[in-house]
């Protein structure tokens, strides 16, 4: 999203933290985000109507709050018609936003219970069984069978009791809104987010053998006073790289491998 949705983002997520931080269900909260992120994808028209420049924001609130009253949590209310009252750079950005701030009430209430180190740790470890799943990971995407809906629950009942109920609501959201190819940037993004509430960056370590814990420690505070700031670092193993270390911190990458270096060297044998 551009600047204007992008604030515009952050102005509907301060309301949304504010909001429950009171009596509010996050989780129900969640729930109805999600479905008006539903209703804005299939309805360009109320996408429209709801973030149009051209018509008053006190016009738009209240479009939003008649289409809401009585059938949504009074906090998700608040949220919308802080969203509608606001500038878009795009009416398409508003189904983003709502979609985004369902992820974020999920946080909310898996920090409410003491979850959400939890949740971000079954994130990547959801991400990294799936890569490692080609032919699982296609079906849960578009090119599967059944519906968004009918793959989305399959996820579920795959992955079971062994993710807590706030990683699984992600992941079958993740899920049913999967187009081939997009569920493993999904599940990163969401992982990124996890480590972000907790006030950290996310910094995944991919190595051609396993790495020690002391190896891991080391690497977290190398990290921790370049960036000076916490780290999530997780820790991933590829033989494909021969040797050395690939690090992706938020958007910096530092590529140190063989198979890196290989690739390098060929390309200037090339030219």
């Amino acid at each position: 999203m551009r600047a204007a949705s992008e604030n515009s983002f952050d102005a509907g997520l301060e309301v949304l933290l504010r909001a429950l931080r009171s009596d509010a269900n996050a989780m129900a909260v969640a729930e109805n985000l999600y479905g008006i992120s539903d209703v804005l994808r299939d309805s360009a028209r109320l996408s429209h109507a709801l973030t149009d420049p051209g018509r008053a924001m006190a016009e738009k609130r209240q479009l939003a709050h008649e289409l809401l009253e009585g059938g949504v949590e009074p906090a998700t209310i608040q949220i919308m018609q802080e969203l509608a009252g606001n500038r878009w750079s795009s009416a398409d950005d508003l189904e983003v936003a709502v979609e985004r701030l369902g992820n974020e009430a999920v946080f909310v209430a898996a920090e409410n219970a003491g979850e959400l180190k939890r949740v971000e740790e079954e994130l990547f470890a959801v991400h990294n069984f799936l890569a490692a799943n080609r032919e699982l990971r296609i079906n849960l995407s578009d090119l599967g069978v059944g519906t968004a809906h009918d793959r989305a629950h399959f996820a579920a009942r795959f992955f079971g009791d062994s993710i807590t109920p706030y990683t699984s609501r992600l992941v079958r959201r993740s899920v049913r809104l999967s187009i081939h190819g997009r569920l493993l940037s999904s599940l990163r993004e969401l992982t990124h987010q996890a480590a972000n509430r907790q006030g950290r960056l996310f910094a995944r370590v991919t190595s051609a053998q396993p790495l020690t814990e002391a190896q891991l420690d080391r690497l977290q505070k190398i990290l921790e006073t370049k960036y000076q700031k916490p780290i999530a670092l997780n820790h991933v193993v590829d033989s494909e790289l021969i040797g050395g270390l690939h690090i992706q911190v938020g958007g910096d990458g530092i590529n140190a491998t063989v198979s890196s270096n290989l690739a390098k060297a060929k390309r200037e044998l090339v030219h």
